[in-house]
């Protein structure tokens, strides 16, 4: 992490008047600056950091520019203050180096789980004040806590707190649900490729909860859109391996969630930070995440008590917990059924789970079984292997393409541990072919795990070897 001194870069002798009129038109000395910006820099690294209450004096008359993350910070701490949407430039000399400043996922989340504190939330959002943000992931209590305040709290009621602006109507929540189900099918079709747009349409949804005229009902509907796209957003960016900011956006997905009064969303997005945490290395967080989304989803429609049954088992298998596992798929088939039998419409937002959807989310979970129970290896991967295929044989122009991909290299490589290498390369080769048309940074990461898996084989296998090379020539480094 990068360490706060009152080292400074950039071309000094030209005194910063941008920031000398924004001290002016914010009140503040330039000690009170050193003060805010070394309890930000506590606030956001938690490190007791310090730079001297006099080394602004330098900015100021100097012209010099202190070493990240500071500068940005000041930007932050000014755009606050003076409420208006600060660029680097307009504080800074032009030209000066910036870079990223680390923010925590949670970073201004202490906030009430009532209307007032989701308005704020989504002022902040609104806000491109660090204009180079990037989000650390947070664990433990840090994390866990968010997953079960929301349950504590009352569903709050939302009204538009906007006096004037346009009144939200039945025809622009109509267009709001179409375009957060094509999101949704972006996702699907395309994987993280729609990510920006996808953040679009959440801002314009922010904007008219924020701006616009709207009932409770219609409060309760704008919300729910929000927390679909939060959680399209989140997932986008899990998959394109930037963990911090999914944990951001899932964050942001249960709290709209919760205003909406809507526990089997909340339950879905708990359950995908449950499966992040697995993937990340952090198990502890996983289990405890999903044992929040199963109470969250214990009234929910059966389809979606399937979907966590099924997420919730990853989080056993990455424990080594086969006899919670095989309960928890049990339970998966059960209510499967169960919806089948009773008629029970799933969600909009839960369309693509499907049993072909729930068996591959279980072959992933039989695969790294596979690798914690050395005495079960090898009926856990051949049931993976049957589990998997399903998904993974999507047809090219059908959905989902994402699920197809990943689930794909997942089969590869539950080939290759299994020792078979021709289905390994097989099922390689049918994930790479969907590639052109989705981008997953987390499956394009399995399929270079496969390829050094099979590496060793290149010898005695042309196919292997004509693998790898494809391998090497047509994924993204």
């Amino acid at each position: 992490m990068t360490a706060v001194t009152s080292e400074s870069s950039g071309r000094p002798g030209v005194p910063n008047e941008k920031l000398k009129d924004l001290l002016e038109e914010a009140g503040w000395r330039p000690e009170s600056l050193a003060r805010r910006v070394n309890a930000a820099i506590s606030a956001i690294h938690r490190e007791n950091r310090q730079i001297h209450q006099k080394t602004p004096y330098r900015w100021l008359n100097r012209g010099e520019v202190p070493h990240a993350p500071v500068p940005e910070v000041v930007v932050w701490l000014l755009a606050e203050a003076t409420g208006r949407d600060l660029t680097f430039d307009q504080v800074w000399p032009r030209g000066a180096s910036r870079t990223s400043l680390l923010l925590p996922a949670d970073h201004r989340f202490d906030l009430p789980w009532d209307a007032g504190g989701l308005l704020r939330l989504l002022e902040e959002w609104s806000r491109p004040m660090l204009t180079r943000r990037t989000f650390m992931v947070v664990s433990g209590t840090t994390l866990i806590r968010h997953a079960w305040q929301w349950s504590e709290a009352p569903v709050p009621v939302l009204t538009s707190a906007a006096r004037e602006g346009d009144r939200v109507t039945a025809p622009m929540l109509e267009l709001v649900d179409d375009i957060v189900a094509r999101c949704r099918r972006l996702d699907e079709r395309h994987g993280a490729a729609g990510a920006a747009f996808v953040a679009d349409q959440f801002a314009c949804v922010s904007r008219l909860l924020r701006r616009s005229r709207y009932d409770a009902r219609t409060g309760r509907r704008l919300t729910f859109a929000l927390g679909q796209l939060a959680q399209t957003s989140g997932f986008m960016a899990f998959d394109s391996a930037r963990d911090g900011e999914a944990q951001r956006w899932y964050l942001t997905g249960l709290r709209a969630a919760h205003a909406a009064g809507d526990r089997a969303l909340a339950a879905s997005i708990l359950g995908l930070m449950s499966n992040q945490a697995m993937e990340i290395g952090e198990v502890g967080d996983a289990l405890q995440l999903a044992t929040a989304a199963q109470e969250a989803a214990s009234r929910a429609p059966s389809t979606v008590r399937a979907l966590i049954a099924a997420r919730s088992g990853l989080a056993s298998a990455a424990a080594g917990d086969l006899a919670t596992f095989q309960r928890l798929r049990e339970q998966t088939l059960n209510l499967l059924e169960r919806a089948k039998d009773h008629g029970e419409a799933a969600p909009n937002w839960a369309g693509y789970v499907t049993r072909a959807e729930l068996d591959a989310i279980a072959g992933r979970g039989m695969v790294v079984l596979a690798r914690r129970m050395p005495t079960h290896r090898s009926r856990l991967l051949a049931e993976a292997q049957g589990l998997l295929r399903s998904r993974a044989d999507t047809d090219p122009s059908g959905e989902p393409q994402r699920s197809a991909f990943r689930h794909g290299a997942w089969l590869g490589v539950a080939h290759a541990q299994a020792g078979d290498l021709d289905q390994a390369v097989g099922a390689a080769r049918r994930a790479v072919d969907r590639l052109p048309g989705v981008t997953s940074a987390r499956s394009v990461g399995l399929l270079q795990r496969l390829g050094r898996e099979l590496a060793p084989h290149a010898r005695r296998s042309p196919d292997v070897k004509s693998l790898l090379q494809d391998l090497e020539r047509r994924l993204p480094q």
